[in-house]
């Protein structure tokens, strides 16, 4: 087919649209963080900001003196991510051997070891249950149910449930929309969960709870979650 030609100012229009969403906007916050960080640093000790191997190396070792090791090695992922448009080189200068040893060095002399919260159990579960549950249960009670049985038996992550705090961070692409919801059986159901951290194209994916899996919750089927889904915010805020 012909196809009519743009403008040079239409192309790069476009082309600053296409790469400002390349990068998710919690990531653009995080890696302006990390710049911030860095150019503080260069401020505070006189050096200059254009990017050498001296530099990134003594930030490093700077900056793992105040936080984790491999904290700093995020936050040089965010700090090239910020000066490549403007020095081409800094991601080379990363990976100088000057840089990464002295990032490996400093993960050894100032690692720490992991630590991770208790993970939840089935105990847990029923725990919540038979503290929110019930034919006298709330919304938000049903809502924390549901959260809590969907994201532990569908192996989700908790960004994927909630909505963030910060508003530069919502995005509506990432939303599980109701209109996505199946009930296959009177114990089962499914959604379109439409991006997660390892889906960078927003392709979605399927997540399904097996029956066994919810009837051997016991009381808790999928009546719960139905319940909510159901449920309609904007009548129930006209009640309260």
């Amino acid at each position: 087919p012909i196809r009519a030609p743009w403008t040079l100012e239409k192309l790069r229009q476009e082309r600053a649209i296409a790469i400002g969403a390349a990068l998710d906007h919690s990531s653009v916050k995080a890696y302006n963080s990390h710049l911030q960080s860095y150019l503080t640093f260069c401020k505070s000790h006189n050096f200059p900001v254009q990017p050498t191997p001296d530099t990134l190396s003594f930030y490093t070792v700077y900056m793992c003196h105040h936080i984790k090791p491999t904290s700093v090695d995020s936050y040089l992922s965010g700090i090239c991510s910020s000066l490549e448009p403007y020095y081409p080189e800094v991601r080379k200068l990363r990976k100088h051997p000057l840089v990464s040893r002295t990032l490996t060095g400093m993960k050894k002399l100032r690692g720490t070891a992991a630590h991770r919260k208790s993970p939840l159990t089935d105990p847990h579960l029923r725990t919540f249950l038979s503290r929110y549950g019930g034919d006298n249960a709330s919304h938000d009670d049903i809502l924390f149910l549901a959260i809590i049985f969907v994201g532990f038996h569908g192996l989700m992550r908790l960004g994927e449930l909630t909505w963030p705090d910060r508003r530069e961070t919502r995005s509506w692409r990432k939303v599980i929309m109701r209109r996505s919801v199946r009930f296959p059986s009177p114990t089962a159901f499914s959604f379109l969960l439409p991006y997660h951290k390892a889906d960078r194209l927003y392709q979605g994916n399927m997540r399904r709870l097996h029956p066994n899996i919810l009837v051997a919750m016991g009381r808790w089927a999928s009546s719960a979650f139905q319940i909510y889904i159901r449920k309609n915010p904007v009548l129930l805020h006209s009640l309260i």
